[in-house]
């Protein structure tokens, strides 16, 4: 009845978010992460804050999304940029004011920001993990379409790209191209030390995975991971000797 003086007033409508003030909250902090930091700071506040501040509730709704993996992984990667750049400048303070004394700081080269290799080993370490998250994502599921029914006309015309793509190995092989990421950092020792201990983490999760598929079943009793430690020693050894060039100065 219109004149019911119990009828409860029509909800007032919602303000409407700008979709780049949505989207720059979504890729920065998550709803449980915000409801975190709401519960131990924003509420333990200033009221001015508070009062300014939205709800857990109210920001959950601001930010969700269908599907939040592409923001969760650009979130992810943004703070290994923000945090390997902030170590790499402390470390570099506490290099020339602590242990340097400020004797370095004349002699030190000044490189532009997009030069710098502070710089260029945050973004490649960020673009690393963004990438290698995509990739893994995008060849998961391209994986699971190739293996239902409506993919077999695929199958079939084409058997051994589809063998390749339908590999249980073909989201880890495909998120393994982010590794040339790697790239944007300059061509020094430190590229290579990284490149080096890669290729060596590769190499024993893949002697782990065969081991525990059996494929070593059948070797020596003497044969294990151990035998690794006196032949890299050796060959270490014998760079030292004979080419000390290829060791860091």
């Amino acid at each position: 009845m219109p004149g019911d003086p119990y009828l409860s007033p029509p909800p007032s409508p919602a303000k409407k978010i700008d979709p780049i003030l949505r989207n720059a909250l979504r890729y920065s902090i998550s709803a449980k992460e915000y409801e975190t930091l709401h519960q131990y700071l924003i509420s333990r506040g200033p009221p001015a804050i508070q009062r300014r501040a939205p709800q857990p509730l109210r920001y959950s709704s601001i930010v969700q999304s269908k599907n939040d993996f592409n923001a969760a992984a650009i979130r992810a990667s943004s703070r290994i940029f923000v945090a390997t750049l902030a170590g790499l400048k402390i470390w570099d303070l506490i290099k020339i004011y602590v242990l340097g004394k400020g004797r370095q700081q004349k002699n030190r080269p000044k490189f532009s920001l997009i030069k710098s290799p502070n710089f260029r080993l945050s973004l490649s370490l960020s673009l690393i993990l963004l990438l290698h998250r995509l990739l893994f994502r995008f060849f998961s599921r391209l994986r699971s379409n190739l293996l239902i029914k409506d993919a077999a006309p695929f199958r079939h015309r084409n058997p051994r790209i589809s063998r390749s793509l339908t590999s249980r190995l073909a989201p880890a092989i495909g998120a393994s191209l982010a590794g040339f990421a790697l790239a944007i950092y300059p061509a020094d020792q430190l590229r290579l030390t990284i490149a080096i201990y890669a290729a060596t983490k590769s190499a024993e999760f893949l002697y782990n995975a065969l081991e525990n598929k059996g494929w070593f079943q059948n070797r020596p009793w003497w044969w294990g991971s151990w035998i690794f430690m006196p032949l890299s020693t050796a060959q270490l050894l014998h760079a030292f000797v004979f080419d000390r060039d290829c060791f860091p100065k």
